[in-house]
């Protein structure tokens, strides 16, 4: 502690040095008039002279005391000055060592001094709460104390890490363990100092950084398990900023496509492995997405490195970002497995309805017999006739020319049958065209007409002429027709009441697509049964598989169709379905 020298006692009576002179001076020019008066008397010279010098002695002994004083004044205020600045510095201090003493001991950050061995030298208030302990419950101990067992080690190589580089700053991130034994999360600085007496000690700042970590830990998780579930449903995200051309892959992404990760990548790298047949559709689909700024989505194929193909399926939605700028934030699904699983499913649809169609012609087996019968019976009708004109004596040629004509035609009749009912029975794959419906039903009707008149059921063709082509597959859709006509006329089989009638009806509806209504006047359909009569294994006839309106619709919606069945206002029931005009490049 500074100690002051001690200032005079002002009340105190004491002479100064001039006062001390002063009286000197005065008692000297008294002893010097005393001898002037007592003493002989001296010349008037001398005498005048004694006395000049007296006055003048007088003169600068009071000049000589004034400076004196002014000086000691000045002496002492400086004196004064001085001790009052000493003063002020020792408050400041006093203020300063508060001031720090504050801070450090209520700072939000925990502070620690840590001898070399690791033994506790000072710890703050704050810090030593943060941790459940006292400030005295630490110093001296090990400041191990307040780490996890497993994390004790890595400490050990923090500190021993500050004390190799002296001066330098280390920073690490590591639980620490309150005296409860819960853990938080700290973000430490540290520097090892070297101090007056030689002494190495580690400063140590610690900040609570555990609301950062769990938030953290929460994002990795969530992270961790939007890629698994990325990985689970192979279907990766993207995001695509449209000013600069930069795409956004997302690590499920990456393992699509098959390329080593990167931060970014172009459309460029991206055109490299879609397959060649598809590049020129993609690119198109890309241009017009950065032209329109809208949301898209298409499917291509993937031409991988080892020759493999993949199929993907890609949609993207366009947001405006706080720039003004426009990105797409979509996913890419590979559906490789999907499409094969698809192409085993259509394979089996395939082969299913070719067992139905076969099952179908043995139940019209008569029909059909009856179809080709007729033309082979007029054949053989005129060739006998052909043999009459023939055998004349004079053969009628003309006659015998008209008779042949009739057996080609007869016999071109009988084939076409066959032929059809060949086609009914082949095993073939889809085979879409552009095709006429109303010749398609006209074929049909061919097959089905000796059973419509056994059945003693009129039939009625409302086909709306010149209707434009559908691209389609002409043996399917001949199943449909069938399909559904059969079961007209199996529903008009119990009706005894009225004329058993069956109407098949075409039109352009107002979409843009071809519709086809098949109606007739049977039993009709219960409003609870109406979808279920296109569910597999579900049939209201006792000998039915319930296969048959089943496969109809998967023939239908394959032809991107739509297939339905209501019930009539009177009787019966209509079955309808549509057809678009050409195909749609859904690819």
């Amino acid at each position: 502690m500074l100690v002051l020298p001690m200032m005079r006692n002002p009340t105190k009576t004491s002479w100064s040095a001039e006062q001390w002179l002063l009286g000197g001076m005065v008692l000297a020019l008294a002893g010097t008039c005393a001898g002037l008066l007592l003493g002989p008397q001296p010349a008037a010279s001398a005498h005048l002279a004694a006395l000049a010098l007296l006055i003048a002695a007088l003169a600068a002994a009071l000049l000589m005391m004034r400076v004196v004083g002014r000086t000691q004044k000045q002496m002492e205020a400086a004196l004064r000055g001085r001790a009052s600045g000493e003063e002020r510095a020792v408050e400041a201090l006093r203020n300063s060592e508060a001031q720090w003493k504050e801070v450090f001991e209520h700072n939000p950050v925990m502070y620690f001094m840590v001898e070399a061995t690791g033994l506790v030298l000072s710890v703050n208030s704050f810090g030593a709460a943060q941790l459940g302990y006292t400030v005295d419950e630490l110093l001296g101990q090990s400041v191990l104390r307040v780490f996890a067992a497993e994390d004790r080690d890595a400490v050990q190589r923090n500190v021993a890490a500050c004390l190799g580089n002296i001066g330098q700053t280390h920073s690490w991130e590591i639980r620490k363990v309150r005296k409860d034994g819960s853990r938080l999360w700290v973000r430490e600085n540290a520097k090892a100092v070297r101090r007056l007496d030689g002494q190495l000690i580690v400063l140590i700042a610690c900040e609570d950084i555990t609301e950062r970590k769990e938030a953290e830990n929460a994002l990795q998780q969530s992270e961790m398990y939007l890629s698994e579930a990325q990985r689970l449903s192979h279907t990766g995200s993207f995001g695509w900023h449209v000013a600069s051309g930069e795409i956004i892959w997302s690590e499920e992404t990456f393992r699509i496509f098959e390329f080593d990760k990167v931060p970014s990548i172009k459309h460029g790298t991206v055109l490299q492995r879609v397959h060649p047949d598809d590049r020129t559709r993609v690119q198109r689909t890309i241009d017009r997405a950065s032209r329109d700024l809208r949301d898209f989505e298409h499917s291509y194929r993937l031409l991988m490195p080892d020759g493999a193909i993949k199929y993907v399926h890609a949609r993207a939605h366009a947001v405006t970002g706080i720039s003004g700028d426009t990105e797409f934030v979509g996913a890419v699904t590979d559906v490789t497995a999907r499409k094969r699983a698809e192409a085993e499913l259509h394979e089996a649809q395939t082969n299913l309805a070719h067992v139905t169609r076969v099952t179908a012609l043995g139940e019209l087996a008569a029909s059909i017999a009856h179809e080709v019968n007729q033309p082979l019976a007029a054949v053989v009708t005129n060739a006998a006739a052909c043999l009459r004109w023939l055998n004349r004596e004079t053969p009628d040629l003309n006659e015998a020319r008209g008779a042949v004509r009739l057996i080609i035609s007869d016999g071109n009749r009988a084939g076409e049958v066959i032929q059809r009912v060949r086609a009914l029975v082949n095993k073939t794959t889809d085979q879409k065209a552009p095709l006429d419906v109303n010749e398609v039903i006209n074929e049909v009707i061919g097959l089905v007409q000796h059973e419509l008149q056994s059945h003693r059921i009129s039939l009625q063709l409302d086909l709306t002429p010149g209707l434009p082509p559908v691209v389609a597959d002409r043996i399917q859709l001949q199943q449909v027709i069938l399909n559904l006509v059969v079961n007209g006329i199996e529903a008009m089989q119990p009706v005894t009441d009225r004329p058993r009638e069956l109407v098949i009806r075409t039109r352009h509806d107002d979409a843009g697509q071809i519709l086809v209504t098949v109606t007739d006047c049977g039993v009709g359909i219960a409003t609870e049964n109406a979808e279920r009569l296109f569910d597999a294994f579900y049939s209201t006839k006792a000998s039915g598989m319930g296969m048959g309106l089943s496969i109809c619709r998967s023939i239908i919606e394959a032809h991107r169709g739509r297939l339905s069945v209501a019930g009539n206002a009177g009787h019966g029931a209509t079955f309808q379905f549509t057809l678009p005009l050409r195909e749609e490049d859904h690819a």
